[in-house]
């Protein structure tokens, strides 16, 4: 019995030391290869596929270290590679030959055939035609035989049967070689039809049921449909008067033919308060890009009926980089009233009184009284439209500049009468870093204005309409997938009933700066009053304006992206005054660091067409890309 536990013991201690020697022996051996560099890399058995497209796939370098998990990680992108191109019996093989410091890399491919769809059968069906349910596969016959494209049509067909009454429906799918050609079939169990016989409420308290009733796009008596069911929880999400919103199927009778809808909500408190920090962007103010902090308080289910009222506080702070510090362009008091449906509809309607302390870098200072009825409605994922009533009374505070002049600088009061409509479709992926998408928006404006000048009392009035198009494009870079190439086209114009008269400040166009042409000081572009010694010192803004942009957009690492950029337009007191050869251009660099609150950016600007007294660029910091 001491003889076997000795035994024991001591095959416990060699055990041990053999771990502690394997474990020694490869880290000292991890500590060897992080010094290992990669010399060549080569094919062997790939006869459809040539050599350097494929080392274009792979994420080891010549000249780079080696790393074993690159290796297992080039293995699946090269057999991904060849089965989306049909070679489904792929099979991928590495060699590593060392010498020294230097390795070799042998990838042994064996690619087999490459196939090709025969064609797809569809049987089982009865709600739709197999011609119907074919369409779903994105493939002709003939084509290369790709996987992805299969799953892709069979989960359509599922969610074709998911949104027209079959929740249980089963898809069954058998392949046929025929030498290189696959013939798929699909066999379709339809199943019960379901109705959803009875809807219930569970945890409302204060909000009332039909708030929820009229959000729902299915019904009692309608079949089952997965699609209305996910997007009647999402419009019950965008109340914004849940913190949960949930929906589940309860089935009534052994049929499953009938169930119980149960829509689980949890009720936020109505009543808050608020202090939040963001960024705003906006491209009509002449203030540009701001960080705003916000003070509110509200309450967002009136009579239980989701009315929101609030109000709130926000204080606006921009950098001034001619003068090196912190300014603060604008403050806003506003009291909200939002109306969530106007006409049994989802098109809320939201009136405001506001107060508007504006105190932009380059152009006249005023004070802003508004008063206003917005009524948006969203046709789709991507359209959508606004109309808007408005009274407005500015206040500017500034004395008379330019006497003599049509577009002096009054000390006085403008009362603006509006009406406008916006029709925009956007479809950016992002709206703070956009990748992809676009953005068209149309802008029409019909004003009345009255102006009365403090000094003199005289009383002007003015009719103009307002135009503004936008379009935005955000797409990869042809030659280089991962850089983003961003282009812009703005113009406007005021178009006036009878004789020319004063277009009130707030009106006018304004550009130049770190969201519109770079190189120029914020405003500076266009009509301007000049000092004594010829500098542009206030902005007068125009009744024409144009602004193209091109940018590249280069990620470079972690969250800093570079920028290339050229800019150009200006701004005409007067549609008579446009010139095609005045139009401003400018090209510069930058950088941004992408955060979750939008980018911070750093951009460099150069005039290409300086006038005298100018110099020769203008260095930015501002909030944002510059669209």
């Amino acid at each position: 019995m001491t003889e076997l536990n000795s035994i024991s013991t001591g095959d416990m201690i060699f055990k041990r030391i053999t771990v502690l020697f394997i474990v020694l022996f490869t880290g000292f051996s991890l500590l060897r290869a992080a010094g290992l560099k990669v010399e060549s890399i080569q094919f062997e058995g790939n006869s459809s596929i040539s050599t350097n497209e494929l080392k274009k796939i792979l994420k080891t370098k010549v000249g780079k270290p080696f790393d074993h998990k690159l290796l297992r990680f080039d293995r699946i992108l090269l057999r991904n590679y060849y089965q989306q191109r049909g070679f489904l019996d792929i099979w991928v093989e590495t060699k590593v030959n060392r010498k020294g410091e230097k390795i070799s890399i042998i990838y042994q491919i064996s690619e087999g055939k490459q196939f090709f769809l025969g064609g797809i059968t569809i049987t089982g069906n009865h709600i739709a035609s197999s011609q119907e349910l074919r369409k779903k596969f994105q493939i002709a016959e003939r084509n290369v035989f790709l996987r992805q494209i299969i799953e892709d049509g069979l989960n359509n067909i599922e969610k074709f049967y998911f949104n027209n009454g079959k929740p249980y429906v089963i898809l069954n799918t058998k392949e046929r070689r025929e030498d290189s050609l696959i013939y798929v079939t699909v066999e379709i169990e339809e199943n019960e039809t379901v109705y959803i016989q009875e809807i219930r409420y569970i945890g409302l308290k204060k909000v009332r049921k039909y708030i929820v009733r009229r959000e729902l796009e299915i019904k009692e008596g309608d079949i089952y449909s997965r699609e209305k069911i996910e997007s009647s929880q999402k419009n019950i999400y965008s109340t914004g008067l849940f913190d949960y919103v949930g929906i589940e199927l309860r089935a009534i009778d052994s049929t499953r033919t009938h169930v119980q809808l149960l829509v689980k909500v949890v009720e936020k408190r109505p009543r808050w308060v608020g202090l939040r920090f963001g960024v705003a962007y906006e491209q009509e103010a002449v203030y540009g890009g701001t960080f705003d902090f916000t003070l509110e308080f509200g309450h967002r289910n009136l009579f239980g009926s989701a009315r929101t009222l609030y109000v709130n506080v926000i204080p606006s702070l921009s950098y001034d980089f001619t003068q090196n510090n912190i300014i603060n362009p604008k403050n806003q008091y506003s009291l909200t009233y939002i109306e969530p449906w106007i006409g049994y509809t989802r098109t809320p309607g939201i009136f405001q009184v506001a107060y508007y302390q504006v105190r932009p870098i380059n152009a006249a200072d005023y004070d802003y009284f508004t008063s206003s009825l917005l009524i948006k409605h969203q046709f789709d994922k991507y359209w959508q439209t606004y109309g808007q009533l408005a009274f407005n009374r500015v206040k500017i505070l500034e004395e008379d500049t330019l006497e003599q002049s049509f577009f002096q600088q009054t000390r006085g009061q403008d009362f603006i009468y509006s009406i406008s409509q916006n029709l925009v479709r956007d479809s950016r992926d992002n709206y703070l870093n956009p990748q992809h998408g676009s953005v068209t928006d149309l802008t029409v404006k019909i004003a009345y204005s009255r102006s009365r000048q403090e000094k003199t009392g005289k009383i002007s009035v003015n009719r103009f309409m307002k135009f503004v198009v936008t379009w935005n494009r955000y797409q990869a870079f042809p030659f280089q997938r991962k850089w983003v190439m961003a282009s812009r086209f703005r113009a406007g114009n005021i178009l006036e009933y009878g004789k020319k008269t004063l277009v009130p400040t707030t009106e006018r166009f304004y550009l130049g700066g770190a969201s519109t042409v770079r190189g120029y000081p914020e405003q500076l572009l266009g009509p301007v009053i000049y000092d004594k010694e010829g500098k542009p010192i206030q902005a007068l803004g125009g009744k024409l304006f144009f602004l193209s942009n091109i940018e590249l957009r280069i990620p470079l690492f972690w969250l800093i992206w570079g920028e290339v950029f050229i800019d150009a337009g200006n701004v005409w007191l007067e549609i008579d005054d446009f010139k095609f050869n005045s139009i401003k251009t400018t090209s510069g660099l930058g950088v941004a660091l992408v955060t979750p609150l939008g980018p911070i950016r750093f951009d460099y600007g150069l005039k290409h067409q300086p006038e005298k007294n100018e110099p020769a660029g203008e260095f930015h910091i501002s909030i944002s890309f510059a669209f």
